[in-house]
């Protein structure tokens, strides 16, 4: 028997794909390409597409502020410290930290001997002179003395009542008084000390003096008016909210920071001190009957913000429309759109980050809300085949 060579070599494993391909081949005939396009005995794009579990809510009308958020420590404008005026021990305290006291209350007296003794002796001086310019007087209009000597005494007695009257000063001086009403937040002084002229003696506030300086862009100047509600919350204080108001608006615009200064005062100060840090809330505009989009039901593309706004199709299936949404107004907790929402339309609140636009959507049991959601994450993952 005669052999022939080809420049082909015998594969064992080529009976195999040969095999393979023929299979394959016969897959992509018409009965294959039928399967292929059939799905549970339906046509593959008549296969209904599982509902999205969503939380739905209701937009409604209510009110919204437009508010303006910055931060600022709270500081007394009313804040002056008690300076000695005069050079003495210190022999009776009558205030303490804490005490309120009235403009020109007596807080500190200092001892007073040799003032007094200088005032009564200015006194006296002032007395003599008093009766011999009387007496002065008297001669001058009987032309029994010169005019000379009527001018020097009239003189003298001017002095001596200047060198009481300093005296008083000197004396009064040695009673610390309030320059203000307010109440005592450092005592810098103790019994006996020995004050000198000039020194801190007491640092007094007038704690309903405290307001919050901040500084609000310039674009918001419009906007600004005087009297216009605020709002002051403190971490400190876990959120309690104090009312406010706009006391005082800088007249001019800072050129470098863009930003103008405006003082806002606190109607009840209550637990808020000078040097807290507040969140200062201006309520620029307000608006009771606005329409309210949940800012939970807002999702974001680009630069855009969208709302699912669910709508029923002709067969019944509620589906979630894209909706565009335009602020006009917002706050913390809603949106009040430009158009394109009306009270009553239903939205997506919850489960949007699936969604497409008219994607197929089942409403979220509140009762079974739990269990429904683990399902969809259970149903969500591809299994994988054995």
């Amino acid at each position: 028997m005669a052999f022939f060579s080809t420049g082909y070599s015998w594969n064992p494993a080529t009976p195999c794909l040969l095999l393979g391909a023929l299979v394959v081949f016969q897959g992509c005939g018409p009965e294959g390409a039928l399967k292929d396009a059939e799905v549970n005995g339906k046509p593959a794009n008549q296969v209904a597409v599982k509902p999205v579990l969503v939380e739905l809510a209701k937009v409604n009308r209510g009110r919204i502020e437009e508010i303006l958020e910055r931060s600022a420590a709270l500081q007394a404008e009313q804040h002056v410290q008690v300076l000695a005026r005069t050079q003495n021990p210190a022999v009776e305290l009558l205030v303490e930290e804490g005490d309120q006291v009235g403009k020109g209350q007596v807080l500190l007296r200092l001892e007073s001997d040799s003032q007094q003794t200088d005032y009564d002796q200015t006194l006296s001086q002032h007395e003599k002179a008093r009766l011999e310019f009387e007496r002065t007087e008297k001669l001058y209009k009987q032309n029994l003395v010169s005019e000379s000597d009527f001018v020097n005494s009239r003189f003298t007695w001017d002095q001596a009542r200047l060198q009481s009257e300093e005296a008083k000063r000197q004396l009064d001086y040695t009673e610390v008084k309030a320059p203000i009403k307010g109440t005592i937040t450092r005592r810098m002084v103790k019994m006996g000390d020995k004050v000198t002229t000039g020194s801190p003696v007491f640092e007094i506030i007038d704690l309903q003096s405290t307001v919050a300086v901040i500084h609000v862009p310039e674009q918001y100047l419009p906007k600004l008016k005087k009297s216009m509600r605020a709002r002051l919350t403190s971490d400190t204080l876990n959120g309690k909210v104090f009312e406010g108001f706009v006391n005082r608006i800088s007249p001019i615009v800072d050129a470098e920071a863009g930003t103008i200064k405006v003082v806002v005062g606190v109607e009840e100060l209550g637990a808020l001190s000078p040097g807290m840090w507040v969140n200062v809330e201006l309520i620029l505009d307000e608006k009771p009957d606005a329409i309210l989009i949940p800012k939970r039901a807002i999702t974001y593309a680009v630069d855009q913000t969208f709302a699912f706004k669910v709508l029923s199709d002709t067969n019944g299936i509620m589906r979630a429309h894209r909706h565009l949404v335009i602020n006009r107004n917002a706050d913390k907790e809603h949106i009040e759109p430009t158009e394109g929402f009306q009270e009553g339309d239903l939205i997506v609140v919850a489960g949007q980050a699936g969604l497409k636009d008219a994607s197929p959507i089942r409403e979220l049991d509140p009762e079974g809300s739990t269990v429904d959601i683990l399902l969809q994450a259970k149903e969500s993952v591809p299994m994988s085949k054995p």
